[in-house]
Order: structure tokens, then C-alpha cells, then sequence
């Protein structure tokens, strides 16, 4: 009896092992942007969570939970309120655009579009980029750092920004960027 308990005991460790071991590794996840407020707020942070705050993208999700919004995804086919459709989700929450996207347990879509729809998910890079000598190892990590003279930004932007949406407007770089842009924290 001992001898079947400890062959069914290995067994199940045995299989618990190899089926951890044989997950595809988690990729980064999405972390929100109060989880950059701690250090990017202030003037020691350049006051870029501020900046967010009352720009544009910090009200994105809200702006899909009108009648207005609902009856847009409604006119483009959805039975779904705008705040549901994945069509409207996918340009106004961060990291809903990709594909297999993957969300920490602090994230909140209320929070719209924030600092990692332009810098990438941060749970691979937030502890890694305090520094300017740490800057390539956060890279390296997964921190995009956009620009505009060499079309990275503008690039990032049109993915949602484009004749796709049903409320554009022809974007122009150089006055929507001056709404987003902020420097970089000291």
C-alpha cells in the first residue's frame, strides 16, 4: 500500500514538474500606469504622470462609456456597448491592440491609454530604468523609448490614429505630439 502511495506521489510531482517546465514562458505583462506614478510624478519625475493625467489619453476608455460611443460601435456592426467591443477596446486601452497581450493583476483599462502604449509592457523593465546607466539594460528589457525624428513615434501613434476609426481626424504629428510629449525624468 506504501509502495502504491509513494509511486502515485512521485508520479503526480513527476507530472506536476515536467508541465511547469514545458509552459511557454510568460511574455511581459502590462502593469497600468499608476504602477509608473511612484517615480514619474513630481518634479523629480519630470511631472510626466501629471502630464498624462490630464492629456487626452488618460480619459480614452471613457470616452467609450457614452451614448454617443455606443451607438458608433453599433452603427459599425456591434451588438456590444463600445466599453465591451473589442473593436473600440483595442485603440483606447493600453495593450489591447496586441494579440495575446498579457495583464498583472494592478492593471485597470479605466486607467485608458497610458505610459506603456508608447513604452511597451513594464513588468520586465520597471525596476530597470531609474537610472541613465541602466537605460540599455532596460531596453533590452522591453522599454521602447519612441521618437519623433525617426518616425518611431509617429509610427506607434497611427496605429490608432488612422482612417480605421470611425471619429478620425487627419492626425498631424507635430500638434498631437506637443499634447503628449514630456521630458524625461531626472
Amino acid at each position: 500500500m506504501k509502495r502504491v502511495a509513494l509511486v502515485l506521489m512521485s508520479s503526480a510531482a513527476f507530472l506536476a514538474i515536467c508541465a511547469f517546465t514545458l509552459m511557454p514562458p510568460k511574455g511581459p505583462e502590462y502593469i497600468g500606469t499608476k504602477s509608473c506614478k511612484t517615480c514619474h510624478k513630481g518634479a523629480k519625475g519630470g511631472k510626466v504622470f501629471q502630464k498624462w493625467e490630464k492629456g487626452p489619453h488618460a480619459g480614452a476608455f471613457k470616452t467609450l462609456q457614452s451614448a454617443e460611443s455606443d451607438k458608433i460601435a453599433k452603427d459599425k456592426g456591434y451588438d456590444t456597448k463600445a466599453a465591451e467591443t473589442d473593436f473600440c477596446l483595442s485603440c483606447h486601452v493600453t495593450g489591447m491592440l496586441e494579440k495575446g497581450a498579457s495583464f498583472g493583476k494592478n492593471f485597470d483599462k479605466a486607467e485608458g491609454v497610458g505610459c506603456e502604449a508608447c513604452h511597451g509592457p513594464g513588468s520586465g523593465y520597471k525596476t530597470k530604468h531609474n537610472k541613465p546607466e541602466k537605460i540599455a539594460a532596460a531596453v533590452k528589457a522591453g522599454l521602447l523609448l519612441p521618437k519623433v525624428d525617426d518616425g518611431s513615434a509617429e509610427k506607434q501613434c497611427v496605429q490608432c490614429h488612422n482612417k480605421k476609426s470611425p471619429t478620425y481626424k487627419p492626425f498631424n504629428m507635430k500638434k498631437k505630439w506637443a499634447k503628449v510629449a514630456h521630458p524625461k525624468a531626472k
